[in-house]
C-alpha cells in the first residue's frame, strides 16, 4: 500500500483545486492508497509539510508555481529523495506546462499509477532552490503585485495587465537602466539592462519557448539579458517571445552556464518562481538531477 501526501494551496486556480483534489482522493482511496491531506494557510506551510517525512511514498504539490517552489525547497532542505508529482492548479503553471503534465484528473491519476520517476535539474540561488526561473528587474515583481482576487477572476490576464502598467511606469518615469555584472565561465561583463532571467526551462511567464534549447535535464541554467524595453520595442519583444526560433532581436542576449554570480550597483530583489527572495549579489547554479519527478 502506497502513502500519498497531498500539499494543497486551497486558494489556487480560481479555487477549483479543492474539487479536483476530492476527485483524486476518491480515485486513490478506491485503490487502497493511504492519503495524507495538508492544506496551506500561511507562507512556508508547503515547505514545512514537504520537509516532514512521515513515511509517504509520493508527494503531490497542488497549486501554482509558488506552491511548487515552497514544496521543492522543503524537499531540498530535508535532503529527501521522495518522488514528487505536480498537479497544476495555479494561474500560470509554467514548470508543469513545460513538462506536459496533464490537468485532467483521471489522466493525472494514471500518471501516478504508472509511477515513472525522472530526475530533473533545479536551480540554486544562494540557499534556496527554484524549479523554473529566477528574475530581476522590470516585470519581476508582477507575481506578488497582482492580488489574489484578480488572479482568481482573470487568470494570467491579470499578470499581463500588471505588466502593461509596469511598462507604462517604466517609460513615463524614465527610470535608469540597471547596471548588472555577470561573472561566469562562459561570460563575464557588466550590462545596462531592464530585466534578466535565469531559466531552468524553456517556459517562462506563460510563453512557451523563450529559451528554445533549454531543458530541465540538460545540466545548465540559461541566462537572458533583456535591454531597452520600451513601448516602441514591444512588438519586436512579443514577436521574439512568441517564436524566438523565427524572430531575432538585439534587445536580448543569452548564454548558458552551470554557475553565475550576479551583482548590482543598486538594490535589487530577486524573484524565484514568483516568490520574493533576497537581493543581489547572489550566486546561481544548476543542481543536476536533484529533483525526482513523476512524469508521463
Amino acid at each position: 500500500m502506497k502513502k500519498i501526501k497531498f500539499i494543497v494551496n486551497p486558494g489556487s486556480g480560481k479555487k477549483q483545486s479543492l474539487k479536483k483534489v476530492n476527485e483524486l482522493i476518491n480515485l486513490f482511496s478506491d485503490d487502497g492508497y493511504n492519503i495524507d491531506l495538508r492544506f496551506t494557510k500561511f507562507k512556508d506551510d508547503a515547505t514545512n509539510f514537504a520537509m516532514e517525512d512521515e513515511g509517504e511514498d509520493i508527494l503531490v504539490s497542488v497549486g501554482g508555481d509558488g506552491t511548487l517552489n515552497e514544496v521543492i525547497n522543503g524537499i531540498y532542505r530535508a535532503k529527501r529523495e521522495v518522488p514528487l508529482a505536480i498537479y497544476k492548479a495555479g494561474t500560470v503553471n509554467d514548470f508543469a506546462n513545460v513538462l506536459e503534465i496533464p490537468d485532467d484528473t483521471y489522466k493525472f491519476y494514471q500518471l501516478i499509477k504508472n509511477f515513472k520517476v525522472v530526475p530533473v535539474d533545479v536551480g540554486l540561488a544562494k540557499d534556496r532552490v527554484f524549479a523554473n526561473v529566477a528574475a530581476g528587474g522590470l516585470f519581476s515583481n508582477i507575481a506578488y503585485e497582482v492580488d489574489v482576487d484578480s488572479k482568481n477572476k482573470f487568470g494570467r490576464l491579470a499578470y499581463y495587465a500588471q505588466g502593461v502598467k509596469e511598462l507604462y511606469k517604466h517609460n513615463t518615469q524614465k527610470r535608469d537602466k540597471l547596471k548588472i555584472t555577470f561573472e561566469s565561465e562562459e561570460y563575464s561583463g557588466t550590462e545596462e539592462l531592464d530585466l534578466f532571467l535565469i531559466s531552468n526551462s524553456s517556459y517562462v511567464g506563460g510563453f512557451k519557448n523563450i529559451v528554445p534549447d533549454a531543458d530541465v535535464k540538460d545540466g545548465y541554467l540559461h541566462v537572458l539579458i533583456i535591454r531597452d524595453i520600451d513601448i516602441k520595442g514591444v512588438p519586436d519583444l512579443l514577436s521574439y517571445l512568441i517564436d524566438p526560433t523565427q524572430f531575432k532581436t538585439d534587445m536580448i542576449k543569452q548564454f548558458k552556464t552551470k554557475k553565475v554570480t550576479i551583482s548590482s550597483e543598486s538594490d535589487l530583489v530577486i524573484d524565484l518562481d514568483g516568490e520574493k527572495s533576497e537581493g543581489l549579489p547572489m550566486t546561481f547554479e544548476v543542481l543536476e538531477k536533484e529533483l525526482n519527478l513523476i512524469l508521463m
